[in-house]
């Protein structure tokens, strides 16, 4: 990877590539996306492509760990435990209504570059270790929150809470609708989430830490 320019002519040219570059990947696919191409959607010359990137590998690796950071920014532990009550737990629930609706819009906006990753990942070890690196810090944040609620196999918990909630999201996104709206799947998605969590808390308000 080619260092980061650092005036802001140059940052800005950049960044018109990589959002080029993002665009082409996901309506054309990585076999036909092209450094011409990327330049050309970006209103750049070819030349300007290769003053940043080595090549489309290069734009692909660093799309991909921007989009990393922006899931990390976005999704996170709360800084303490939820105070809860009653027998169903709003803010425990608002928690996965949140992450759900970010994660849900976020893959919505790359269903085409999602397949170019899931193509890519398979052949190129750098990116599959970047795709690998970023999904273990939001396990490790999963594992973090289930840590709250519950002290007894919080791995398998950690584990399937992440795999419902991916699967719901990629289901929907990546495979068809099939009558189901985008908000009704959420809730839904919500009620299933929580529901571990509020069979396990009952009552009880969860101790902050």
């Amino acid at each position: 990877m080619k260092s980061a320019p650092q005036q802001k002519r140059a940052i800005r040219k950049r960044s018109a590539l990589l959002n080029a570059a993002f665009q082409e990947f996901s309506e054309q696919g990585f076999e036909a996306t092209t450094a011409k191409s990327i330049a050309a959607r970006a209103g750049v010359a070819t030349g300007t492509f290769y003053q940043h990137f080595h090549n489309k590998d290069d734009v692909l690796l660093e799309i991909t760990r921007q989009r990393f950071a922006t899931l990390h920014d976005h999704v996170h532990v709360p800084a303490a435990s939820l105070r809860v009550a009653g027998e169903q737990h709003p803010c425990l629930r608002e928690v996965f209504r949140e992450a759900l609706s970010f994660i849900y819009d976020f893959h919505r906006q790359e269903s085409g570059f999602h397949e170019v990753l899931e193509y890519r990942r398979r052949v190129d070890t750098e990116l599959a270790g970047i795709i690998e690196k970023g999904e273990a810090v939001l396990m490790d944040r999963t594992r973090a929150f289930v840590g709250r609620y519950i002290q007894d196999d919080i791995e398998t918990t950690a584990f399937c809470l992440f795999a419902m909630a991916e699967g719901l999201v990629h289901r929907h996104v990546f495979q068809g609708h099939h009558g189901i709206e985008r908000d009704a799947l959420i809730e839904r998605g919500v009620d299933l989430l929580a529901a571990y969590f509020e069979n396990r808390i009952g009552g009880n308000q969860a101790p902050d830490r």
